[in-house]
């Protein structure tokens, strides 16, 4: 059953399908100074035409999986970074594929997470991201920090929830 879940995933929400590529390929970036040979300085070329030599990444990473799955989909300024997700594209309730966007630390402060829903457990939201333990896998981010959801791209769908199994880190796992 959970193998049907990700055929869906791969067909409906390409940018998810890209997203779960790096997964399984098991990305990760090493730090504190990524090498020009790895993924996220061409996802930080090919978007932007620069290499910062520090950079969060998590928006880097859902702008990469979102270009190749539209095009040249609008992105918000400062798309690398989390916060500036918020109030981009269309509002959207949880769902899978929808744009989440968490805060770290306190809500009122500038930092943040961005990822992609993929399933809940009753206080948790589990989003598929970059820059989640410096590689790309999916984590447990509390309901409470939860800013924003938007949806990328098309009308909003009625949306889909998926709730994790009790003891599964996440429905494919």
């Amino acid at each position: 059953m959970l193998k049907a879940h990700e055929a869906a995933f791969d067909a409906a929400l390409p940018w998810v399908a890209e997203a779960r590529r790096f997964a399984v390929e098991g990305l990760a970036i090493d730090r504190p100074h990524p090498g020009p040979h790895q993924p996220v300085f061409r996802w930080v070329y090919g978007l932007n035409r620069v290499t910062p030599l520090r950079l969060p990444w998590c928006g880097l990473f859902v702008a990469h999986c979102l270009r190749r799955s539209f095009g040249e989909i609008p992105l918000p300024r400062g798309h690398a970074r989390a916060r500036p997700w918020m109030g981009w594209a269309d509002p959207s309730e949880p769902q899978i594929g929808a744009v989440m966007v968490f805060w770290h630390y306190h809500p009122r402060l500038p930092f943040g997470h961005v990822a992609f829903y993929v399933a809940e457990d009753d206080t948790a939201f589990h989003v598929l991201g970059g820059n989640q333990l410096n590689k790309v896998c999916i984590m447990r981010y509390p309901k409470v920090r939860l800013l924003d959801c938007r949806w990328p791209g098309g009308p909003v769908p009625t949306g889909q929830r998926i709730f994790a199994p009790p003891g599964h880190a996440h429905p494919f796992g």
